[in-house]
C-alpha cells in the first residue's frame, strides 16, 4: 500500500481535527437543548486519535539531512 507523504498526512490530520471539533460542539448543543444525541461526547475524539495514529504509520518517514 502507498504511503502518505507529509503534506498529505498534514491535511487529513487538519481536516480530522477541524471535523471532529464542529460534530463535537454539536453534540454538547444538543445536550444543552435537553435532546439527545446517539454518541456520547468524546466519541469522535476518541475516534479521532485513533486514526490520527494510523495516519501516522502510513506515512513515509522523513529524512535526516546532517
Amino acid at each position: 500500500m502507498k504511503k502518505f507523504n507529509k503534506f498529505e498526512s498534514d491535511l487529513i490530520i487538519d481536516s480530522l481535527h477541524y471535523y471532529i471539533a464542529n460534530v463535537e460542539s454539536e453534540i454538547l448543543e444538543l445536550q444543552e437543548k435537553g435532546k439527545r444525541c446517539i454518541f456520547a461526547p468524546g466519541f469522535y475524539t476518541m475516534a479521532k486519535n485513533e486514526l490520527v495514529e494510523r495516519v501516522k504509520d502510513m506515512t513515509k518517514k522523513q529524512k535526516q539531512y546532517e
